[in-house]
């Protein structure tokens, strides 16, 4: 074994010397093991080679066919001296397809006629591995030593054993070469990688990685959900804000129900972002932790992939109202003290040992049903001193029409014809007229018509700019600058300036009866 040893470590510089780096660090790369199939077809490395992607090995063939060919190598006759060729008289077949690798046909032919020689050839190039103990330099230059050191040594054994058969199947360089590919990728899943990868590679992912932004929805158990980067038994504390608390390999964000899903908008930065937007939320808390590891995985999406301390900005919203929302904004930091941005929910005063404000009072909050009933696009109309057959002439023969309280409400589903300002003069000329239109864009149109004029016509998304005084009082309170239910928002200020009532049982059953008439 040890007059073999040397004779393999004398060529393999040479060899090594031949392959390209790229299928090289590929291959360096390789760690995942082949799959155990119950009915695998041909030997261990035709497997191994089968599940190697076939360009790159396309590629090594080209490189070191010529080499391979004038290797002058023949391993000792006792190594081979179990392998016994098929008797005189023997036959077998072959089967190939049209595209396969030029590597697939010599390796088989290997296979049929010297059964164990592929089998031979892994086991002495597991007992001949490189030491790569001491390779040094960033992750692309250690794979490709890793993937062309064992691939070397694969070859030159190949080479070897094929040599001491002396036949000419085994003499083709072609069949030295796959089975050389098929032996490192079915052995490389088996060795650690060089003890400078780890690092190496830490450093790609961090020079590689831009940040990161997602939404999910995240599972809840006891009032709170976690990002860790494993699971454990801790418990976090949220007396300091309330909201979010540190704990091992991460954070967790106490919630205001006690299980269930939640939906979470995650942004991954490199840098400190801006001041947070608190118009958008009831409490606002800043928290440092510390990652081990890093990568972290929530949702479809994972936190940077290097350890550290880090920062995380919580938002959240609707804790008090079932109707709860969160933004986490990560960004690396070095620890410092929680910081509160914004307080107002009962829930975070209770959590930090404050008096609890009184409960919120939100006016749109009545018209969030009739939202989520008619979907992404939709117009609310309300005439005034009008009746039905007064107003149905101005909209599309699917609108619904219906007599309230105060006036004729029209409901378009992914309609507008109440926005247009020419139908709401006429709407209005015998009173007033106001409408809410809202599509899947996230466009709207928010319109206030009185006495056959329209007084005002305006995008509500992110702010409100209306003169008239009675427009005004019907956005009182109403704050489209936090954009959390903004079409109940718009429906709300039209019941307002109209003094109309919409009845809830009654618009629910005609939108339902109207959108089975769709379906059926």
């Amino acid at each position: 074994m040890g007059d073999f040893r040397r004779l393999i470590d004398d060529v393999v510089p040479a060899i090594e010397a031949l392959i390209p780096d790229e299928p090289a660090a590929l291959l360096g790369r390789h760690t995942e093991r082949r799959r155990q199939d119950r009915f695998a077809v041909g030997s261990v490395v035709q497997q191994a080679l089968h599940a190697f992607p076939s360009l790159p090995a396309e590629r090594l063939l080209g490189a070191l066919e010529l080499g391979v060919a004038r290797l002058d190598l023949t391993a000792p006759a006792d190594l081979v001296a179990r392998l016994r060729p098929l008797p005189d008289g023997s036959s077998f077949g072959l089967m190939s397809m049209s595209g396969q690798s030029a590597l697939a046909t010599p390796m088989s032919m290997v296979n049929a006629v010297h059964q164990g020689a592929t089998d031979l050839i892994v086991e002495q190039v597991r007992a001949m591995l490189p030491d790569l103990s001491e390779v040094t330099g960033d992750e692309a230059a250690i794979a490709t030593k890793r993937g062309a050191a064992h691939l070397a040594v694969a070859v030159a054994v190949s080479r070897a054993i094929l040599n001491a058969l002396g036949t000419p199947t085994a003499a083709d360089p072609v069949a030295a070469i796959g089975i050389a590919i098929g032996a490192a990728a079915e052995i490389l899943p088996d060795v650690p990688m060089p003890p400078a990868y780890d690092r190496a590679l830490l450093e790609k992912r961090r020079r590689e990685y831009q940040g990161l932004s997602w939404s999910t929805s995240a599972p809840v158990f006891d009032h709170e959900f976690v990002l860790v980067e494993e699971l454990g038994k801790a418990k976090a504390d949220f007396t300091a804000t309330g909201l979010a608390g540190a704990i091992e390999t991460g954070f967790a964000v106490r919630t205001g129900i006690e299980q269930g899903q939640v939906p979470v908008s995650v942004r991954v930065l490199l840098d400190e972002p801006g001041p947070p937007d608190l118009e958008s939320w009831d409490e606002v808390a800043e928290i440092s932790y510390v990652a081990v590891e890093g990568d972290a995985r929530f949702g479809h999406g994972a936190t940077a992939p290097w350890p550290g301390e880090f920062r995380v900005r919580v938002c959240a919203s609707g804790r008090d109202e079932d109707d709860e929302r969160y933004e986490l904004t990560i960004w690396p930091q070095p620890v410092s003290d929680p910081l509160l941005h914004k307080k107002t929910d009962r829930v975070g005063h209770l959590l930090r040992g404050e008096p609890a404000p009184p409960p919120i009072s939100r006016p749109e909050r009545p018209y969030r049903w009739l939202r989520e009933v008619l979907g992404e696009a939709a117009t609310v109309t309300i005439i005034t001193n009008a009746g039905v057959d007064d107003v149905v002439g101005e909209f599309e023969e699917d609108s619904i029409a219906l007599e309230i309280d105060g006036g004729v409400l029209v409901v378009e589903g992914n309609n507008w014809q109440g926005s247009r300002g020419e139908v709401l003069e006429r709407l209005s000329r015998n009173g007033k007229a106001a409408s809410h239109y809202w599509n899947v864009n996230r466009l709207t149109r928010l319109s206030f018509a009185r006495a056959g004029q329209v007084v005002d016509a305006q995008e509500v998304m992110g702010h409100t700019s209306f003169a008239d005084s009675e427009i005004r009082e019907a956005l009182e309170g109403l704050s489209f600058a936090d954009y959390r239910h903004l079409d109940a928002k718009g429906i709300t200020a039209v019941v307002r300036f109209t003094g109309a009532v919409i009845p809830e049982d009654e618009v629910r059953a005609a939108i339902q009866e109207k959108i089975s008439n769709w379906e059926g």
